[in-house]
């Protein structure tokens, strides 16, 4: 077993909670961590994002209902903005097109905190995938009530492409890792590898969606799924103290003794993650829905009985008239 003399090390000054949440907590509590550099409880920046991005959705989705055309078209142009975004900051920063932390290339930025703060976490480099995520639901709605059937090709083109883009999203990270010298496609594919996999994504929910999913859609289907994606927002939320509480007592650089150690230092990470997220979510999140749900069908309740009185009443005029 290897111990760390420090429980911070010289990667992680910047990531002491006892004192960025000293300075920085307010920043979680009004949602807007990811405006700034995000300095306490780092993994929560994408609460901060998404609320960014559910505050922005109102344009999107209201243009798409009266607009259809013109909606589509402002998404795409927010898209391919975004993405412009991305490849700017990738070449005035000098940084690789996502966080590969300790085992970053020589030929970027090995700056791991500079990328957080300046592109990572940024809302305006990452609301390419929340847009598709938009569009996909507005065509679902539409499609809601009626009995479309594709053909097998449109299917078969659909998951070839949602298959495809998928695995370049992930394994074209490999020429980075690689060191090669290959600037265009880093700004190419730092641009658009997060909207490409939303594409891959966006197809999966939509072929399960209309019928089509086959056994994928059988697969992710299993009752199993039903508990833990209850959980995942607690989970989120608790699992990174979990992963410092581990990682952070191992020496720097981590000596790597192969794949099943690896993979179960994972998986004992997850499980505990878990245990850790059910008492969360016991605690905080399920009794907070509960106290929702009484206030909502009690507000229901309310109404009901205002509409029936106000049909009785007008039952009784109209009877005496």
């Amino acid at each position: 077993m290897f111990l760390s003399s420090s429980h911070y090390h010289a990667l992680w000054p910047e990531l002491d909670p006892l004192i960025q949440c000293r300075q920085h907590w307010w920043e979680n509590l009004l949602f807007i961590s990811s405006l700034f550099e995000n300095r306490c409880m780092q993994w929560t920046w994408y609460i901060g994002t998404e609320f960014i991005f559910y505050l922005l959705s109102p344009i999107f989705l209201l243009t798409l209902l009266r607009w259809k055309n013109v909606g589509l078209v402002l998404c795409a142009s927010t898209i391919l903005v975004s993405a412009s975004f991305r490849a700017f900051a990738m070449i005035a920063y000098n940084l690789p097109p996502t966080q590969l932390g300790w085992n970053t290339p020589p030929l970027f930025n090995s700056n791991y905190m500079e990328h957080f703060s300046q592109m990572y976490i940024k809302p305006q480099y990452r609301i390419g995938p929340y847009i598709v995520g938009i569009v996909l639901g507005y065509y679902l709605v539409q499609l809601r009530n009626t009995n479309v059937k594709y053909s097998l090709k449109f299917v078969a083109l659909g998951w070839i492409f949602s298959t495809t883009a998928g695995a370049i999203s992930v394994y074209g990270l490999y020429p980075v890792l690689q060191g090669w010298d290959w600037p265009v496609y880093y700004i190419i594919y730092g641009s658009f590898h997060r909207t490409l996999f939303a594409l891959a994504i966006a197809w999966i929910v939509f072929a399960c969606h209309r019928g089509y999913g086959g056994i994928v859609n059988r697969l992710l289907s299993f009752p199993i799924f039903i508990p833990l994606s209850a959980l995942c927002y607690s989970v989120y939320l608790s699992h990174m103290p979990i992963v410092f509480a581990t990682f952070l007592q191992l020496p720097f650089p981590y000596k790597y003794v192969g794949k099943i150690p690896l993979l179960m230092h994972c998986v004992v990470r997850l499980f505990l993650a878990y245990i850790l997220g059910l008492q969360c979510s016991l605690l905080s999140e399920l009794p907070a829905i509960n106290v929702e749900r009484i206030l909502l069908a009690r507000k229901r309740s309310e109404q009901v009985k205002s509409i029936s009185h106000n049909e009785h009443c007008l039952s009784s005029i109209s009877s005496t008239t």
